[in-house]
């Protein structure tokens, strides 16, 4: 969701104020998202919607207003604003995030963290960990998958505001909390505890989504519709032609089919590669609706 912003100049961007939320492209959940100083906010989506690429589509937009951001992502976006720094490490770790964030990105000190699907994360290794008598030591519990999850959020340092994801196979059920509904050792469920708040969102309908919003693990949460138009399904190629053909340039379908016809079909990293490509042209056109024109003084 980058073209309707237009380039960025480093140089014409006032200062911002870090007390400020980061903006993001939907008004109704930058309101309830508040992604402000310190705050560590979870999101919970439907893996195949278009709120499934919500982290990664924050961060570009983020950067191309002006704010240097850290994104840890299982790919590189097709498009990189000069303030984006994308890690496409499979399992980052708490440390190579922590030195990510220390160091700074074109001159610029980060002011943004996303973590796309941040339960690809894994522990750090400490070389005490398993040290301990078994019979001395009855008490002792090996950390589980969750706990270790859990841990490595939490050793997550930033004094900005940070953005995690995970995806459900299903359809989230927001009339229930998460612990309901999942094991208490879930990703989904271990965000409870690592951020405040989280959000599970939920397509109504093409136009909105209805978002739970849970600050603890506790009862009392709130649901809220939020306007947010749709962008057209393309989980298969035959869904991805006629997105192409409803919002696309008048020759992408045709380029579409000669990019794929001339790639072997056991070369899947290439074949990811150009449907990302197509997929974040649809996503770019459909965007207009859904992003804020740009303002300049003229």
């Amino acid at each position: 969701m980058t073209s309707a912003i237009g380039p960025f100049d480093e140089r014409s961007q006032p200062s911002r104020d870090p007390r400020e939320p980061i903006p993001t492209p939907w008004e109704s959940f930058s309101a309830v998202a508040e992604l402000v100083h310190r705050r560590k906010v979870g999101v919970v989506v439907e893996l195949g919607t278009p709120e499934a690429s919500l982290g990664t589509d924050l961060a570009v937009h983020a950067a191309e207003v002006g704010i240097p951001t850290l994104l840890c992502a299982p790919c590189r976006p097709p498009h990189v604003p000069s303030l984006l720094m994308v890690d496409t490490d499979a399992r980052p770790t708490a440390s190579r995030v922590n030195e990510h964030l220390q160091a700074h990105h074109r001159g610029r000190e980060f002011e943004f963290l996303v973590v796309e699907h941040y339960d690809r994360m894994s522990p750090d290794e400490y070389p005490y960990a398993e040290r301990y008598d078994p019979i001395d030591d009855l008490d002792h519990e090996p950390l589980t998958p969750a706990d270790e999850l859990l841990r490595s959020v939490q050793l997550i340092r930033t004094s900005f505001p940070s953005l995690f994801t995970t995806a459900l196979p299903s359809t989230p059920d927001t009339s229930r909390s998460l612990l309901q509904t999942l094991d208490i050792d879930h990703p989904a469920s271990v965000l409870t505890d690592a951020c405040k708040p989280v959000l599970t969102l939920h397509r109504t309908d093409l136009r909105t989504v209805q978002a739970r919003i849970e600050l603890s693990s506790h009862p009392g949460p709130q649901l809220v519709t939020l306007p947010w138009p749709t962008i057209p399904a393309m989980r298969t190629l035959a869904e991805l032609r006629q997105a192409l053909t409803a919002h696309g340039a008048a020759d992408d379908r045709v380029l579409l089919d000669a990019d794929i016809d001339g790639v072997d079909l056991d070369d899947l990293d290439r074949i990811r590669g150009i449907v990302r490509v197509y997929r974040q042209r649809v996503i770019q056109k459909a965007a207009t609706a859904i992003l804020p024109s740009p303002h300049t003084d003229e």
